[in-house]
């Protein structure tokens, strides 16, 4: 497919859109709620209790998390010389996938075990998390990027 100009970078590379920036941010969620209480110090505990309140959830989303953190860091270094980073940069995708289907699935289970307890956070969460992977099953921009 064929894309304007300035969607490439300086190297010929297909820029990462807006949406690909949000569903790895939205991919990396512990990662930045963990940061913010790291930041804000005096009620870091605090903030971690009322978002995450069984620890092992966070662990468990900071481990989902982390393909998207690689994945911000490899989009500043791709390049084609550079095997082993070009290589990661083409899995992307798969990997991404994969992180939101097994949140997708986390999710549900916390659904489940809460009795289909209605929150809208919850809901919203599971909502996003099943278009933001919709996303990326189905965007051919997102396939071009990692492609690239």
């Amino acid at each position: 497919m064929l894309y304007p100009i300035d969607a490439y970078d300086q190297h010929g590379q297909l820029k990462i859109n807006t949406m690909l920036w949000f569903v790895l941010l939205f991919n990396a969620k512990a990662w930045l709620v963990f940061i913010m209480a790291g930041v804000s110090r005096t009620q870091g505990g605090e903030l971690l209790e009322l978002i995450y309140p069984i620890r092992d959830v966070l662990y468990i989303g900071m481990a989902i998390g982390s393909p998207a953190i690689l994945l911000m860091w490899l989009s500043g270094q791709r390049n084609k010389n550079n095997k082993l980073i070009h290589f990661l940069w083409r899995q992307g995708k798969r990997v991404l996938l994969a992180a939101y289907s097994f949140d997708f699935l986390m999710q549900i289970y916390h659904l489940v075990i809460s009795h289909g307890e209605f929150s809208w956070i919850r809901a919203t969460t599971l909502l996003l998390t099943a278009w933001l992977g919709l996303y990326l099953l189905r965007s051919s921009r997102v396939k071009d990027i990692f492609a690239d």
